[in-house]
């Protein structure tokens, strides 16, 4: 599989090098993802863009969306948008990108744009812990130890800069002197909750941020669910420290099983959830931890199984 923009590129590019092709096939992808009125799906252009298709030729060749003056239109606007947000610092990573997150290319419903402020890695070691924003003494001491573990053995410790368990492992990381990425429900323009902005700037600073939405974007309803499943993408596996039977976390823990990574859950969480017991008792990649230790084990020993990245053709 190959994300190189394939077809005849000469009809619109030229001789252009190929970091310049790659660079007009972003304009036109973002183009396709926010001036096109929804007139293809997400879930369409991913395929398309998977099966080699080039996003200029989606946008403007024999079967394009939009007339031609409003082609021109959107890859102006998309060319702006990039401009302004690489001034801002902001990485944009597409699909098209040799540095988009290899390790996402795994999953069926990858974000085709991701955002992000701070040092760009594969982050292939890593684990996402997460938990309820209500938690007891007991999980914050285990998210706060095992993300100090992680730390110590440098594996990057991901989570989602909400309350509660969240931004301990992401502060515990942090004080370890260890790689931490937030994956955010908004916008890298926002933050939620506003108390937590001292954390995200510095991990903005020493970590990276990453957000799959424009930065302008507020969190919604709509965006918190999205951002838990790209943590799963990203992450080679996921651990939850504390939840309740409604709690957001859930829709991670699906995720990561939808997703073939593996969990880890402590001993809370399969007790006070019916999906918790569900997912251990089934026939899942899942494991119950119930010290921080034994997860620290858990994770090295799904680290282990492979040593390289997932990568594709380039």
């Amino acid at each position: 599989m190959s994300l190189k923009p394939v077809g005849d590129s000469s009809t619109y590019h030229g001789g252009m090098e190929r970091r310049d092709l790659q660079r007009a096939e972003k304009v036109a992808l973002l183009a396709l993802l926010h001036h096109d009125d929804g007139k293809r799906s997400r879930p369409q252009i991913r395929e398309a863009i998977l099966e080699g298709a080039s996003a200029r030729e989606i946008l403007a060749g024999p079967n394009a969306l939009f007339p031609a003056e409003s082609v021109e239109e959107a890859l102006t606007a998309s060319l702006a948008d990039l401009a302004t947000w690489e001034s801002q610092g902001i990485h944009v990573l597409t699909p098209l990108d040799d540095d988009y997150p290899a390790q996402m290319f795994s999953v069926h419903d990858f974000p085709l744009v991701l955002f992000g402020r701070g040092t760009v890695l594969d982050d292939y070691r890593s684990a996402a812990i997460v938990g309820s924003r209500e938690f007891s003494v007991g999980g914050q001491q285990y998210a706060a130890e095992l993300a100090t573990l992680l730390a110590g053995r440098g594996i990057t410790v991901v989570s989602g800069l909400a309350r509660g368990i969240d931004i301990t492992a992401h502060r515990a990381a942090l004080r370890a002197g260890g790689r931490t990425v937030s994956v955010l429900g908004n916008g890298l323009s926002h933050t939620y909750p506003a108390e937590h902005r001292e954390t995200q700037e510095e991990i903005g600073r020493v970590g990276l941020l990453l957000s799959q939405f424009r930065p302008e974007t507020r969190g919604s309803k709509q965006t918190f669910p999205q951002r838990n499943m790209t943590m799963s993408a990203y992450s080679s596996l996921t651990v939850i420290v504390e939840a309740k039977e409604a709690s957001g976390t859930r829709i991670q823990a699906r995720a990561a099983i939808n997703h073939g990574r593996p969990l880890v859950l402590t001993e809370q969480v399969v007790d006070a959830t019916s999906w918790g017991r569900g997912f251990a008792s089934g026939s899942y990649d899942v494991t119950v931890a119930p010290t921080p230790a034994e997860a620290l084990a858990a994770i090295e020993g799904v680290l282990a199984r492979s040593e390289e990245p997932l990568t594709l053709a380039r």
